[in-house]
């Protein structure tokens, strides 16, 4: 069986390479090999051609690639798409990442366009450098040895006038909450506690690094909150070091898609007891979904990203603490991920207002359709133009969501509280998320 390079593409067939008087016709055949490490090896219904006369196969392009999709997904090589993520989260040439790595610049080069496949373990080598900023950090310092650790701040002392600006910035009484630094009241030894734990030499360092994290997400945001910018993204970056901590599988959109049909039915139930559920869930389609608690001027909900072409990430905030507003977030950053984020550099959080943004709006109806289609709500009304709460929970019975997210979704369509949440949280159909509950859920993500 021959390779080529590349395949002709003749509807009538081409001449056969092998007899000279055959027509090579495509075809779907098995594909049959052998590596080192997979042993024998068979890949199904691969494109060729073949000549019709003296039965000669050949496998171009089309079919090389489907051997290669296989080889690469049974070895759990890195794809281009990741190594290019690598290089763009680390602002590196190939050159640069030679240079940190040890690993050739033209092997660099050749993984990038794919035209060879790296080892597992090279593959896992960037992969862990990819997920864990630390480590890259370490590797890029050449600090492998406790003796050779810089030491964090490099000196203790009182905040300047920046630092303390930086300070003021920092829910400090958070992260001690979390248990992520002690609970000293001095900025003194607040500065020192912040630079020890984010191994930064001093906060200057500490909010620039901050800051820039909030240029990776699609962040989803109170436009008429207040906010600042390294708040947000710490709360991002913690987001973030916890996703770290979740296996998935690889993402796929089309699992994701199915994965809401899932989710949806679960909206019916107890939160706390359906949360790990629904971490499990999206976690067979690739996103890791994590908690953080609302920080001070963070004035987000949730945001998200695409790690890498194989990995998203979805943060909640938990913001508001009501059963509706969970599910709706959750939604809402699911719909950026099917909608409108196709690669790990794809974010947008410059918006000066929310509501009229294209991408949110977009979000917010897809979210509103997926939990409750308008097609439902508008049989529902013309029977019921002004329903009552016991109205409402038959509904939500019979399209198999909670009554909640109907009244918050009818009212968000609406543009006014057309269903009264006074009346449903006085039956017990407007829930709210107490902070017990809201602690069980922060317990299901590591925040490191």
């Amino acid at each position: 069986m021959k390779k080529k390079h590349q395949s002709p593409n003749h509807a009538e067939g081409i001449p056969c390479f092998e007899c000279e008087g055959g027509i090579l016709l495509p075809v779907l055949q098995d594909h049959r090999g052998c590596h080192p490490k997979l042993g024998e090896f068979v890949v199904p219904d691969v494109p060729m051609l073949r000549c019709g006369q003296c039965g000669d196969t050949v496998i171009g392009d089309e079919g090389n690639a489907r051997i290669d999709g296989y080889l690469d997904k049974a070895l759990n090589t890195i794809s281009p798409e990741e190594v290019q993520a690598f290089l763009a989260k680390y602002h590196l040439t190939q050159r640069e990442a030679s240079q940190i790595t040890g690993l050739g610049e033209k092997n660099i080069s050749r993984w990038m366009t794919g035209r060879s496949r790296p080892s597992e373990s090279v593959s896992n080598f960037l992969r862990l450098l990819l997920a864990d900023e630390a480590a890259f950090e370490r590797l890029r310092q050449k600090r492998f040895s406790d003796a050779s650790a810089a030491s964090y701040p490099e000196e203790e002392r009182q905040p300047d006038p920046e630092e303390k600006a930086v300070l003021k910035c920092i829910d400090y009484p958070m992260l001690a909450d979390l248990g992520l630094v002690s609970r000293d009241k001095s900025p003194k030894e607040r500065r020192t506690a912040l630079c020890r734990w984010a191994r930064c030499p001093d906060l200057i360092v500490f909010g620039t690094r901050m800051s820039g994290q909030m240029d990776k997400m699609v962040a989803f945001k109170d436009t008429g909150r207040k906010s600042n910018p390294i708040s947000g993204g710490l709360w991002v970056w913690l987001g973030e070091q916890a996703a770290a901590e979740v296996q998935t599988a690889p993402f796929g959109r089309d699992k994701l898609r199915k994965a809401v049909k899932d989710l949806r039915e679960l909206t019916q139930h107890p939160l706390e007891s359906v949360a790990p559920q629904v971490k499990e869930i999206l976690c067979q389609a690739g996103v890791a979904l994590v908690f953080v608690p609302a920080m001070k001027e963070t004035a987000l909900r949730g945001c998200t990203r695409l790690l890498t072409p194989s990995r998203a990430m979805i943060i909640h905030s938990l913001k508001y603490r009501n059963l509706s507003q969970f599910w709706i977030i959750l939604f809402h950053e699911i719909a950026h991920l099917l909608l409108h984020i196709e690669a790990p550099g794809d974010t947008f959080t410059d918006y000066e207002e929310q509501s009229t943004d294209p991408r949110e709006v977009d979000a917010d109806t897809w979210a509103y359709d997926a939990l409750v289609s308008l097609d439902d709500e508008l049989e529902f009304k013309a029977k019921s133009p002004v329903p009552a709460p016991w109205q409402v929970e038959q509904f939500a019975r019979r399209i198999r969501v909670h009554p909640a997210i109907v009244a918050e979704v009818f009212n968000k369509r609406a543009g006014n509280e057309v269903i009264s949440y006074s009346l449903m949280r006085m039956k017990g159909f407007f829930p709210t998320v107490d902070a017990t509950v809201a602690n069980k859920l922060m317990a299901l993500s590591r925040v490191v």
